[in-house]
């Protein structure tokens, strides 16, 4: 598996497929196997997809100090990035919409477009209120039972009814080790401090927001009001389907795919 190395940290991260280039960037205590069998999806469609495994997760180095920094996740992607066929789309679910929204306001050359999934540049009482959840969830309740606590948030009702025995796969995998828990602490105290507003008005790639209809922890009126604060933004919103965008709704997957290919 490929690895780059950023002033001591490496960041290990998987590669699929030839093409221009989708950075795929996980969620809140994710890594690369958040996206399954999406980066060979992405493949099969023409493209070269990296997942990145974020510092702090393993087998990637540990996070310095144990204190998770959009600024230097940001720079950690577009280390990745660089490495890869141009043009290069950054695609960010929840948190990793906000990294990616920190890495395309840097103004790097290398990222060509942006993608935000499910994800809100906006701070708000309740989003606050949210991530303080989380942070709890990591510290106050035994860890096998985090799968079974979160499911009903991380999928909307279509799918939790429709893919009943999917969820349940999924419930039963969701093993996190101390280590990963612990980043995912950090990772939800870094939330609760995030505002990215400032942020929205210096991007100048094309952007695009997309939503879940029944998303629970990632309001659609939150992906809206963050498009209308981007540049040029793009957003949509999917019926029936809830935070895990990419799985829940192949139009949303097929949205993504033609918003990245290049123009000819």
């Amino acid at each position: 598996m490929p690895v780059v190395e950023r002033q001591g940290r490496r960041i290990h991260y998987s590669r699929a497929g030839d093409g221009p280039s989708i950075v795929l960037i996980p969620g809140l205590g994710s890594g690369a196997r958040l996206f399954g069998t999406l980066p060979r999806r992405f493949a099969r469609n023409g493209f070269t997809c990296a997942a990145i495994d974020p510092v702090g997760l393993e087998p990637s180095s540990p996070l310095p100090g144990g204190i998770f920094d959009f600024t230097q996740a940001a720079h950690d992607v577009l280390a990745v990035a660089k490495t890869l066929p141009k043009p290069v789309t950054l695609v960010g679910t929840s948190l990793g919409g906000k990294v990616a929204l920190c890495a395309a306001s840097m103004h790097n050359d290398c990222v060509d477009k942006l993608v935000m999934l499910c994800s809100s540049a906006i701070q708000t009482a309740r989003s606050k209120r949210v991530y303080r959840w989380f942070e709890l969830l990591c510290t106050e309740i035994d860890g096998k039972h985090l799968g079974e606590l979160t499911a009903p948030f991380l999928f909307g009702e279509t799918f939790l009814t429709q893919k009943a025995g999917v969820v349940d796969n999924i419930i039963r995998s969701t093993k996190p080790s101390a280590e990963s828990r612990a980043f995912m602490q950090t990772q939800a105290r870094a939330l609760q401090s995030f505002d990215g507003q400032t942020l929205c008005p210096q991007i100048s790639v094309p952007t695009l927001c997309l939503a879940g209809s029944e998303d629970t922890l990632t309001l659609p009126h939150e992906v809206v009001a963050t498009a209308a604060m981007i540049p040029n933004a793009q957003h949509h919103c999917f019926a029936g389907a809830g935070h895990s965008l990419l799985l829940e709704s192949a139009q949303a997957f097929d949205h993504v795919t033609e918003f990245a290919r290049p123009r000819s």
